[in-house]
Parts: structure tokens; C-alpha cells; sequence
């Protein structure tokens, strides 16, 4: 199950999501992670179109009962094309959020809870079908596996998102532009104000993780490659902020700062949970530990102080929050750079994703 299986792949067939290298690219399977290496073994990205290696080398195994005639509807292997792929699933999401808007209404409750549980049930719904049917991959495949490094990346990414809205929240107060107030809660008080927000903001962040970084992020990424995937995607997730109170042009660019932050801390790791964590503790911070608005969103029934604020808006980001202001936009740049260059935040062995293939060689035969 470890053993490595290389092929040259030319960048005709195969685009990195990253950079090139001089060297001839090498295709390297092992065990379920799917990656591009040079001539000197460094990692420079991820393939686009692995199954056409797959199909050039082993043609004689079995594994080449792919189609090789190009349609519409599916490509030369015979598999649903990624436009096609995307539409189903946005189709299937719509479906459910509607069959349990009907039953979600009878039910008291805030509309904006109502709102978040229904982005993550027809997110993990869609998902599943996609992965079961169409992608023959289980539903961790887009992230959400158990290994040995989920709690450190969910741990990780608390701390980075919490040290983020930290230093935003001191240079604000430093220049006198925050002054929190403590009301007096009683401790039965503030635990239930802590406990709904935490349930709250988890359900919101894994929601949109699921939808935003999940199967359509990934399926993208296998139509256009990565970065073009990243810019898509993060604008997408601002115009989906485009109707919160009090938006406007500064807030939509830091909402795609934060789209392009979750995005890398995905792929670095292939995996949602850290940024998850990163998203979950953001937001956590900002409203129930110093008092922010949350993307314009009021504060008052999740926060355990009472902040005052003054300043410039385009500093401290007026009443949508500090994710209004450049504070905020210096420290997603900053939180972008240390998930990229911190060395312990990586994908494990093993896991297997949408564009991985040794789980789909197991079940055909591995050459000798």
C-alpha cells in the first residue's frame, strides 16, 4: 500500500496549481494523495487530469475502461463533466434547503439559526450524493476524513483565527478606538450566552466550509486548476456576503481575503478542518469574546461585554465590524502568510480525496 508509482506526466496534460520547475514533472501516487513533483523530489502542485496518466500508462489493466469519445455531457474517460458536476450539485442543495425550509418553518427559532443549520444539511446532502454517485468516493473525501492530525489542525486553526481578531482588537483599543464594558452576567448567564454563541458560530463556519470549500471548490479546481479556482471562489463567497447589514466595497474585499485564507488552509492540508477552525474561532472572537459585529450582523445576543467603538469606519470597519476596516485586511494577509510557510500544517498520508486515485487503482488492480 506504500509503494510509489511514477510516471512523467508533460504540462500539456497536467497543470500545476502552484509554480512549474525546470525538471521533468513526475507523477507520484501514494497511498490516496495525489501530487507533482520535479526532478529533484520537491512538491509543485497538484494535477490537473490524473486519470489521463492513468489511462496512458496502464491501458492494458483493466483500469482503461474509461471512454475515450468527448462529449457534452461527459469527458474522454467517460466520467460527468465538472460543469455538469457543479450544476448537480448546486441543484441537489437547492432541493433540500427548500424540503427542509417547509419543515425548519413550523419550528420556533430564529431565522438566522434556521438559515445556518439549512446551509449545512443541503451542503453535506448535496455532498454526499455527489461523492456516493457520481465521484464513487465517500463523503470525507472532500475534507472532512478523521486521521491522526484533525484535532491539531482544528486546534491550530482556533489559535490562529483567535491571535488574529486578538491583535485587531489591541490595536484598536491601543489607539482608543475600542472601549469594551463588562454587564454584569450572572455565571448561568454569560455560560449560556458562551455556549449558544460556540454552537452558533460552529454550525455557521462548518456551513459555509462545507459549500464554499467543499465539493464545488474542489471540482473546480479539477476544471480550471487551483488559483483560478481560489479567485473564483473567494469572489463568489464576498457576493454571497452582499446582502448582510451595513456592506459595503472594503467589507466585500475582505471577505474575499477571507476566502483566498480558507482556501490555502485547505489545500495545504487537504483537509476543512483547519480552515474551519480558523473561520469558527474568527468569528467566536470577534463577537462573544471582545464584542465586535460579526459581517454586520448585531452583536448583542451573542457577545459576553459591550463594546464601544469610534475611528475612522475604513480602519475599524464602522458598523460591520473590524472585518470592514484595513485591520482586518492586514491580518488576514498576515494569517495568509503563516499558513503558508508554517511547515507543520500539511496533508498526512493516506487520506483520500476527490482527485485521488490509489483508492480507485485498489479496486481495479495495480500493475505489476
Amino acid at each position: 500500500a506504500g509503494r510509489y508509482i511514477r510516471t512523467a506526466v508533460p504540462s500539456s496534460v497536467c497543470r500545476f496549481s502552484a509554480w512549474r520547475a525546470s525538471p521533468p514533472p513526475q507523477q507520484e501516487f501514494r497511498k490516496g494523495t495525489s501530487h507533482v513533483r520535479d526532478g529533484h523530489g520537491r512538491g509543485i502542485g497538484f494535477c490537473r487530469e490524473l486519470p489521463c496518466a492513468v489511462h496512458r500508462e496502464w491501458n492494458s489493466t483493466g483500469l482503461s475502461g474509461m471512454s475515450t469519445r468527448v462529449g457534452i455531457i461527459r469527458n474522454r474517460h467517460g466520467e460527468l463533466r465538472s460543469g455538469w458536476r457543479m450544476a448537480l450539485f448546486l441543484v441537489i442543495s437547492a432541493a433540500v434547503a427548500l424540503g427542509l425550509s417547509g419543515s425548519f418553518l413550523l419550528i420556533p427559532g430564529s431565522l438566522a439559526m434556521f438559515q445556518t443549520v439549512v446551509l449545512l444539511c443541503a451542503g453535506l446532502a448535496a455532498t454526499w450524493v455527489m461523492t456516493r454517485w457520481v465521484n464513487k468516493k465517500p463523503l470525507s473525501a472532500v475534507g472532512l476524513a478523521l486521521h491522526e492530525k484533525t484535532f491539531k489542525d482544528i486546534g491550530a486553526g482556533c489559535l490562529l483565527g483567535f491571535l488574529m481578531m486578538t491583535g485587531i482588537f489591541l490595536v484598536e483599543a491601543g489607539m482608543g478606538y475600542a472601549t469594551p464594558a463588562f454587564p454584569q452576567h450572572s455565571l448561568g448567564e454569560s455560560m449560556g450566552v458562551a455556549g449558544g454563541s460556540l454552537l452558533w458560530f460552529a454550525l455557521g463556519a462548518m456551513g459555509e466550509e462545507v459549500f464554499f470549500r467543499g465539493y464545488l471548490f474542489q471540482t473546480l479546481i479539477q476544471m480550471v486548476t487551483f488559483l483560478p479556482a481560489l479567485l473564483l471562489m473567494a469572489g463568489v463567497f464576498a457576493v454571497a456576503h452582499i446582502f448582510n447589514p451595513h456592506v459595503s466595497a472594503l467589507p466585500m474585499v475582505n471577505i474575499g481575503c477571507a476566502g483566498v485564507l480558507f482556501s490555502v488552509a485547505y489545500m495545504k492540508t487537504r483537509s476543512l478542518w483547519l480552515p474551519f477552525g480558523i473561520h469558527f474561532a474568527w468569528n467566536f472572537s470577534q463577537t462573544t469574546i471582545y464584542g465586535f459585529p460579526t459581517s454586520g450582523l448585531d452583536p448583542t445576543l451573542h457577545s459576553l461585554i459591550r463594546l464601544t467603538q469610534s475611528g475612522p469606519a475604513w480602519i475599524v470597519g464602522g458598523e460591520f465590524g473590524p472585518e470592514g476596516g484595513v485591520l482586518a485586511t492586514l491580518a488576514l494577509i498576515l494569517g495568509g502568510w503563516y499558513v503558508l510557510k508554517a511547515p507543520y500544517l500539511r496533508a498526512p498520508e493516506g487520506i483520500v480525496t476527490l482527485d485521488s486515485i490509489e483508492d480507485l487503482i485498489a479496486k481495479k488492480g495495480v500493475p505489476s
